[in-house]
């Protein structure tokens, strides 16, 4: 077996490191902050349930992405169908990762963080690879009027390389030129959170101690009723002491056992906490546990995730194609098939009115029932109902041209000709 070398993460995605690169930069000057630097802290929002349960189901929503390579041609979108970009991008964008790890770890960083950085790798001028990255500190250099971001890391090892190769997504982009705002009004109720996590787990703990109430029915001095507390345990409590599990009180004491463990949880603080966390990463109940129906699916879908999508298709796309290549509509279009929310029923009537104008191939309908594609000539076959009439044919008809004698019928299989009958 041949000899190689170690190489560890960081070797694997930047490459050979000799020294500390761009530590003698300056710093790039903003305009909004003395500090050209972004450090993703989240304080313990991360160990806090309800926030972890919000992320997740926003990260594995935005996760079932399904992006591609298009090209725009006179006002066409064309798949390109033969790109090798759309291996990297649907299946495996790096070889530690599969594509659904790959767009949940960005979109957890995006939200959690309100920053999140890609780094793409290039092999002679060829997109090989694309790394979400997850830095300690992001700090913004300078070089010969060039900003770069230098990328330091929890071993200490730092990589810099120009700001404008990587893919920056921001979230609360409103305070900071480059960066996104940070958390900091989450922090109240994430104090609340964690304060009633502590109180509620130390009560529960108090709870499953408690075995019953020795109550006085006369006034007692304090020491006295430690006395008392003490020897009724040690007579009554204990098995060495009370083999037949009988207890007996005089008529100084009631006792009453607990059997009821369950800690009573106040319902009022805890929706209070779980609603202002829901609200502010924009999710609910509903979607957390799986239970929303195809509206508040699609509700999700356009107020959450359309337009992370749309910021992710344009940093992708600026950083994978050159001005050239945009100019002549290349770009990556990253959407989420929303017909895969509705129901069996809203497929259907989707699907007839779409193929009743012709705007569907039999492959494309059966796709929306999750069907096998038929593929070949037949897959790409259109259908469509002789009940729509062709646009020249009605302006004709209206125009009053050739009015002795009915419209002459279209070719057979031409769906732009088909006229009503």
């Amino acid at each position: 077996m041949p000899n190689k070398q170690k190489r560890g993460l960081f070797q694997s995605i930047f490459g050979k490191l000799t020294g500390a690169i761009g530590s003698n930069y300056p710093q790039y000057r903003l305009l909004s902050s003395w500090d050209s630097s972004f450090t993703p802290f989240s304080g313990n929002a991360w160990d806090i349930s309800t926030v972890r349960a919000s992320v997740d189901a926003w990260a594995r929503n935005a996760a079932k992405i399904q992006p591609r390579h298009i090209k725009r041609v006179e006002g066409r979108r064309e798949d390109v169908l033969k790109s090798p970009i759309n291996a990297l991008l649907q299946t495996s964008p790096n070889p530690y990762m599969t594509a659904y790890a790959f767009y949940y770890r960005v979109a957890a960083q995006f939200v959690m963080y309100n920053n999140a950085f890609i780094f793409p790798s290039w092999e002679n001028g060829k997109l090989v690879a694309l790394y979400p990255i997850n830095a300690d500190r992001v700090e913004l250099v300078e070089a010969e009027g060039v900003m770069y971001a230098r990328m330091t890391f929890a071993t200490g090892k730092a990589y810099i390389c120009p700001y404008e190769q990587i893919v920056h997504l921001r979230r609360h982009y409103l305070d900071n030129d480059i960066f996104g705002d940070d958390n900091r009004p989450l922090l109240p109720v994430l104090d609340t959170a964690n304060a009633f996590n502590q109180s509620m787990s130390a009560f529960a703990k108090l709870v499953s101690v408690i075995r019953g109430i020795l109550k006085a029915t006369t006034t007692t001095k304090t020491e006295d009723l430690n006395k008392r507390r003490d020897d009724f345990i040690r007579d009554n409590l204990r098995l060495d002491k009370n083999g037949a599990g009988i207890i007996i009180t005089d008529s100084r004491f009631e006792y009453t056992p607990i059997n009821e463990r369950q800690t009573p949880l106040p319902a009022s603080q805890l929706e209070y906490i779980r609603r202002e966390i829901y609200d502010y990463f924009g999710t609910n109940d509903e979607i957390i546990q799986n239970k929303a129906d195809a509206e508040k699916m699609d509700a999700f879908y356009r107020g959450e995730l359309s337009p992370f999508y749309m910021q992710l298709s344009q940093g992708l796309t600026n950083c994978i194609f050159t001005e050239r290549e945009r100019s002549f509509g290349n770009e990556i279009l990253c959407e989420l098939n929303r017909l895969q929310f509705a129901t069996l029923t809203d497929r259907k009537e989707v699907a007839k009115f779409l193929t009743d104008i012709g705007g569907l191939t039999l492959d494309q309908v059966l796709d929306i029932f999750g069907y096998d594609p038929i593929g070949g000539e037949d897959g790409k076959r259109r259908v469509q109902t002789l009940n729509v009439a062709n646009v020249k044919t009605v302006d004709q008809y209206q125009l009053g041209k050739n009015s002795d004698s009915p419209p002459t019928n279209p070719e057979p299989g031409d769906p732009e000709e088909t006229e009503e009958e």
